[in-house]
């Protein structure tokens, strides 16, 4: 210190600032080291990243050697270290840096030092190659995990006893084996002539109230709710098969009061099963009946289908609040798979007299049970579609109607219930509230519902022709409510087109093209039903294809279009045959054919207007169509026409025809040449016209 100050002229303050000086050198090396390995770093990463990444930087220069190019001899040659100047007074820094240098040429100044070392490349993002570090290797990959061994059965079937499910397949078989012991009872019992009726059925009154208060007893007890749930099903279960026994095989009770106190039971099991929430409890209280109620009856007849009719009503408030679809399809099962039944062997030639009111009356109550608490449960139901389906699956029995019943019941209960679906599917899709909204696919399962009903309806009501013109007038009503009512337009679009499909298939088998070409057999197959049936062809031709045209594009749009002219080309021809057969015989086939020859030129030129005033898919099928068929009446006009018809028809469809030509060709071309004249008024250019500079 003594020196320093002296060298200072004894001023202190002089060498401290020296010092402090050396010291701000010192630090501005280290930061200008590490700036430059910050350098290196981005350099390497960049490299990693690929050629890419740099040519897509602007502000990075472009080297022309990868950094071991620089330096083919292996490690990098020692830097030459400048040792720092001595600051020309005070003692030297503690630790002071030396300036760093690399020997290698274009190499930035103090980038990488010995006491820092060479730059360690980071590790590669992916496997692979690298041209400044050679061959990436992957690690290898981890050895897979055996897969726990299986648990041996004794371990699983003491799992399943520990969650309940031994106990409910137990109970569930004992519910099963008392219920079968109960009908032997009632059944046996009295055949066998053991114990008087009288202790019979209150023997079997007593046990069903003995097990439905056990039950209660079991329920309140810890872990005793499947106990108590397959004792009340029990119970229950035999009360209101003790209650039918005594209906129907010793005939104490009434039909009516018999029926009413089995629903009471039911009911009763019924409120059980809802305030112990148990959906189980429901199901065991219901699928007996439909297996062991024949049993009691001796068969399947009006009497047992009447008490699944009355069970379904007894037992359909239990839905509310509870989402219980399983429950909600034994419910509707119950009636409807028994009067499907009787349906099915009245069509196989079984008699049904005198049940045609009754059968009737219990497929109403069954349709309305099912579509009402549809209705009810939409709008907290998960099951939307399954409750519509099943709602739809109770209008089966309907479709049998006509063997079971006379035609004009049979007619009158299809429409009434067909009527009676589409209205429920449209006012709940008219009625859109905050709590409750019909989805599309409910309104078009409903819909399709009601359509089949119909088309049924229409069998059973008519036969031969006038069946045909039936279905075909159907199918064209349908297409023409698609186009009105968007929520179903896909669903009724579709079953129209089918529908018209059957139809038009049978009007060929009535009528086939060939028969149009010979006299005789079009005077043998001629009547008004084949004029009506052509004509709604045609009309439902037009229709469909227009329905599908507005829900579609492309292809098929062009497929509807043509398929709809081959149809109405061969209805016209037909009602115009047909129509000249039935009022003037021989000469009417003759001049009917020159009438049609007539109509396929004027539909052509119809075909060409319609042309000029639309674009796109619409236009091209019109002009194809339309010039087609202008072909084809040519070639029926010299192929058949000529040879066929004489004296003045054949005069009158060649002149007829050539002068509605003459006059087509005429229109066209000054339609077509008015569009070319600059300022004429034209309808929208097409592809066969050239476009006017605006």
């Amino acid at each position: 210190m003594t020196t320093s100050s002296s060298t200072f002229g004894g001023d202190p303050g002089a060498a401290t600032l020296a010092r402090i000086s050396t010291e701000f050198d010192a630090i501005a090396r280290q930061m200008s080291t590490v700036s430059a390995e910050f350098a290196e770093l981005r350099r390497i990463v960049a490299d990693v990243e690929g050629p890419a990444g740099d040519a897509a930087r602007p502000d990075r220069p472009v080297q022309s050697k990868p950094f071991q190019q620089e330096h083919p001899a292996g490690p990098l040659t020692p830097p030459t270290v400048a040792p720092a100047p001595a600051p020309p007074m005070g003692p030297p820094p503690a630790n002071p840096q030396p300036a760093t240098q690399w020997a290698s040429p274009g190499r930035p100044p103090n980038q990488g030092s010995y006491a820092y070392g060479p730059p360690i490349p980071p590790a590669p993002s992916r496997p692979g190659p690298h041209p400044a570090y050679g061959p990436m290797v992957r690690p290898p990959a981890a050895p897979p995990q055996p897969r726990p061994p299986a648990r041996p059965l004794s371990e699983r079937v003491a799992a399943a006893a520990e969650r309940g499910l031994i106990g409910k397949i137990l109970a569930t078989a004992g519910v099963g084996v008392t219920l079968i012991g109960i009908a032997l009872l009632l059944v046996l019992a009295a055949q066998a002539g053991i114990l008087r009726p009288e202790f019979r059925v209150a023997g079997g009154a007593v046990l069903a109230a003995a097990l439905v208060g056990t039950a209660i007893w079991l329920r309140r007890k810890p872990d005793g709710r499947i106990g108590a749930i397959a004792t009340a099903a029990t119970g229950i279960a035999a009360g209101y098969l003790d209650v039918l026994a005594a209906t129907k095989i010793y005939e104490w009770l009434p039909i009516v009061a018999g029926l009413t106190v089995a629903g009471i039971v039911a009911a009763g099991g019924l409120v059980l099963a809802y305030r112990w929430r148990s959906e189980h409890l429901g199901l065991l209280v219901v699928v007996p009946l439909i297996v062991l109620g024949p049993m009691l009856t001796g068969g399947l007849d009006m009497t047992l289908i009447a008490f699944m009719v009355v069970l379904a009503a007894a037992s359909a408030w239990v839905q509310w609040g509870r989402d219980w679809i399983w429950l909600h399809t034994v419910r509707l099962a119950a009636p409807t798979i028994p009067l499907t039944v009787v349906g099915l062997a009245a069509l196989g030639g079984t008699s049904t007299t005198n049940t045609g009111f009754q059968f009737a009356g219990a497929a109403l109550v069954v349709i309305v049970l099912g579509f009402g608490g549809a209705v009810m449960a939409m709008p907290t139901t998960r099951f939307r579609e399954l409750f519509a389906g099943l709602a739809s699956a109770t209008t089966i029995p309907v479709l049998f109607a006509g063997a079971v019943m006379d035609t004009v019941g049979a007619v009158a209960l299809q429409a009434t219930v067909a009527v009676l679906v589409i209205g429920v599917a449209v006012t709940c899709s008219a009625v859109r509230t905050e709590h409750f909204e019909l989805p599309d696919v409910v309104a078009q399962i409903w819909a399709a519902t009601s359509l089949v009903v119909l088309f049924v309806a229409i069998l059973v009501c008519f036969d031969g022709t006038v069946a045909v013109s039936a279905v075909l007038g159907l199918a064209t009503v349908t297409a023409l409510v698609a186009r009105a009512w968007s929520a179903t337009s896909l669903v009724l679009l579709a079953g129209s087109t089918v529908i018209w499909g059957i139809g038009f298939a049978a009007l060929l088998d009535d009528m086939p093209p060939y028969v149009l070409a010979q006299a005789r057999l079009v005077e043998d197959n001629a009547s008004l039903s084949i004029l009506v049936g052509s004509m709604l062809a045609a009309a439902g031709a037009i229709a469909i294809a227009v329905g599908w045209t507005r829900l579609t594009a492309g292809d098929l749009a062009r497929v509807a279009y043509a398929a709809a002219g081959v149809v109405v080309v061969y209805a016209v021809t037909a009602i115009s045959v047909n129509a000249g057969v039935l009022f003037a015989g021989a000469d009417g086939f003759l001049g009917g054919h020159v009438v049609a020859t007539t109509c396929w030129v004027v539909l052509a030129g119809a075909a060409l207007a319609f042309a000029r005033r639309h674009t796109g898919n619409e236009r091209t099928a019109a002009v194809t169509g339309g010039l087609g068929l202008v072909a084809a009446a040519m070639a029926k006009l010299f192929l058949f026409d000529l040879a066929t018809l004489d004296g003045i028809f054949r005069v009158l469809v060649f002149i007829v025809t050539g002068l509605i030509l003459l006059g087509l060709g005429a229109w066209y071309a000054r339609a077509l040449q008015g569009e070319r004249v600059p300022g004429s008024p034209t309808t929208t250019p097409g592809a066969d016209t050239p476009v006017r500079p605006s």
